[in-house]
């Protein structure tokens, strides 16, 4: 505690402002990424700031889906937006406590309250404090959806529930969205399309198109969305192939998602996956081992046979193939046994 007076007094706080939470019964106390964000929006956000717990990883979790696969703590650039938010909802231009602040976040402080001052987008603002946001109808989270704020489409289209008098409105607004050069937005929409599984012609041949865009996150997105929807084509299955040779994980993962859904694989497929499970092997990557390993007890009937040819010459990779295996066989097991 004396060597790291700094990181202790922002433990308390932590610790302090959890506790308020949990008093408060708020749901989602037990998230340190929203902990964080109820800090800096209680005024003691300078002291936790000055330290980076979390780094942008090359991993597969889905940015969109924070309440699946919630982030342990807030990275940079998101801090820089709660600290101006702070600033923004109670009408501060230039606070004076942005100076106890580090240097690597005021950049992206500035920035976002110029954004808020000048657009005012957003969802939550200082004179709906006290107003039961989120208690509204599908109707209107389908007119929210239209709005210029694309905070608040945003959070619309997070609220979209499976209706079946509401479909069609769905699918055209879900379709617009697919359409949108809005970053975010389309990321949403991705997540949107493939939680209500809506499987329409257009909104499909979308996904088609965006399993080619050059952001790494859309194009894997999309290509989860239509292997969640079924409608994993031969087209798909080459796009898929491609994605495999890709430096980024979250694309790796969504290209074997994609074609772990097919009952099998074509040769070409087949030398671009295992060119991929070396790799893996290669760098002791046991995620995606598994991953991999997955996947070949799915296409062949005999995958211990077709490690031992493309692994014979190398013992070391074989074996941890080999374990993987049984570990991906006893899974299917209690997967069965449930």
């Amino acid at each position: 505690m004396k060597s790291e007076p700094g990181l202790t007094a922002a433990a308390l706080i932590h610790h302090v402002v959890a506790d308020l939470l949990h008093q408060q019964k708020f749901p989602y106390a037990h998230f340190p990424e929203l902990v964080d964000l109820a800090v800096v929006m209680t005024g003691l956000g300078a002291i936790r700031s000055g330290f980076e717990f979390v780094k942008r990883a090359d991993i597969f979790w889905d940015s969109t889906y924070w309440g699946v696969f919630p982030r342990p703590f807030l990275d940079s650039p998101t801090l820089s937006y709660a600290h101006a938010m702070a600033a923004w909802m109670r009408d501060e231009r230039n606070p004076d406590w942005f100076a106890e602040l580090p240097a690597t976040l005021k950049g992206g402080i500035k920035k976002s309250l110029k954004f808020l001052n000048k657009t005012n987008d957003s969802f939550f603002t200082p004179t709906t404090a006290n107003q039961p946001l989120l208690d509204q109808d599908q109707s209107q989270w389908l007119a929210m959806a239209m709005d210029h704020s694309v905070a608040k489409q945003i959070i619309a289209l997070r609220h979209f529930k499976a209706d079946d008098s509401h479909t069609h409105q769905q699918q055209k607004i879900l379709l617009a969205k697919l359409r949108t050069a809005n970053g975010p937005l389309l990321l949403h929409a991705l997540s949107t399309v493939e939680s209500l599984k809506l499987k329409d012609d257009q909104i499909v041949d979308q996904l088609s198109v965006l399993t080619e865009s050059q952001n790494d996150e859309v194009r894997a997105k999309a290509l989860i969305a239509l292997t969640k929807l079924g409608a994993v084509d031969e087209q798909t299955v080459v796009t898929a192939t491609k994605m495999i040779d890709s430096t980024a994980k979250h694309v790796i993962y969504a290209a074997m998602f994609a074609l772990s859904s097919r009952p099998r694989v074509d040769a070409a497929t087949l030398k671009r996956v295992d060119r991929g499970f070396l790799s893996a092997l290669q760098t002791c990557d046991y995620a995606f081992i598994q991953l991999y390993t997955a996947a070949y007890a799915h296409w062949i009937d005999d995958p211990q046979a077709y490690f031992d040819q493309l692994l014979g010459d190398a013992q070391e990779y074989l074996e941890i193939a080999t374990d993987s295996l049984k570990s991906a066989r006893q899974q299917e097991v209690a997967l069965g046994e449930d």
